[in-house]
């Protein structure tokens, strides 16, 4: 390796641990204040020593609004992932065997609906669930997730699903199997990679999204993101109380993610050759 190819090596991986850094300063940050007394927290420069205190996440794990919110997290993005894959995983065949105009004009149409800020869709949504009775509910929350969970997964299993050789299904289908059959037995277990990858995404996005979740969950359904802004009291900021409990939204996608990594490198980069 010459020179110059270490010296671009070299700025690459300084650039990369000093990215690293940035994205990973205000996450240890947080977890530091959710550990810290009130004192600590707001003491002057910031003590990078301390005696870490868990009195903040004893205290939102013995509140029963807290609790609360945390199971309406986990029942909305569950079921608006599966739901998602019930609803993605069969377009996204229909549309990896078309051909013609009529596909690449469906895929933009999802591309865009995907790519449409949230705020367009919250004033129709709210004033149809309201007519209708959604408001406040889970299946009105998940339904709304649907929006942006099944465009996302349709868009990366669509080039996964282009690299997989077409001789595959032709040979099942020559052997007597139906479309159904061909789905299930060749193309899904060749497209778990990219089924996992896609369900985490989704997943990250079901799990930490506030704005649908403000406006159209009101009081019985509130979500997690929603339930910390409660800790923004006209008393004053428990900051100890929102940290820990902002622990709980960024913890399951860090751990979630770091396990099945490998899969989500393979499911977003599989399309990139075909072969």
């Amino acid at each position: 390796m010459n020179p110059r190819s270490k010296g671009i090596v070299v700025a690459l991986y300084g650039f990369a641990i000093f990215w690293g850094g940035v994205i990973l300063v205000p996450f240890f940050w947080l977890a530091a204040l959710s550990v810290k007394t009130r004192i600590d927290a707001f003491s002057v420069p910031p003590k990078l020593f301390f005696e870490p205190t868990f009195v903040a996440y004893s205290e939102i794990l013995r509140d029963s609004k807290f609790l609360s919110a945390v199971l309406n997290s986990v029942i909305i993005s569950v079921s608006a992932v599966t739901l998602s894959l019930l609803v993605a995983v069969p377009a996204a065949y229909a549309l990896r065997n078309m051909v013609g105009p009529f596909r690449r004009n469906s895929t933009l149409v999802l591309l865009l609906l995907r790519m449409v800020p949230g705020m367009v869709y919250l004033l129709p949504y709210f004033v149809l669930y309201d007519r209708i009775g959604l408001l406040d509910t889970h299946i009105g929350l998940i339904l709304v997730h649907l929006i942006f969970n099944v465009p996302l997964i349709i868009w990366m299993l669509l080039p996964i699903w282009a690299a997989i050789p077409d001789d595959l299904g032709e040979a099942a289908r020559i052997d007597g199997a139906t479309l159904l059959q061909t789905l299930f037995l060749i193309d899904l277990p060749l497209l778990k990679g990219g089924i996992l990858a896609s369900s985490i995404l989704a997943f990250i996005f079901s799990w930490n999204e506030f704005l649908f979740a403000l406006i159209l969950g009101r009081r019985e359904v509130i979500t997690l993101p929603v339930a910390i802004v409660n800790f923004l009291a006209f008393e004053g900021t428990e900051w100890g109380k929102i940290a820990a409990a902002s622990m709980f939204i960024v913890l399951p996608a860090i751990i979630f993610g770091f396990f099945v990594r490998r899969y989500m490198i393979a499911g977003m980069t599989g399309g990139a050759v075909k072969g």
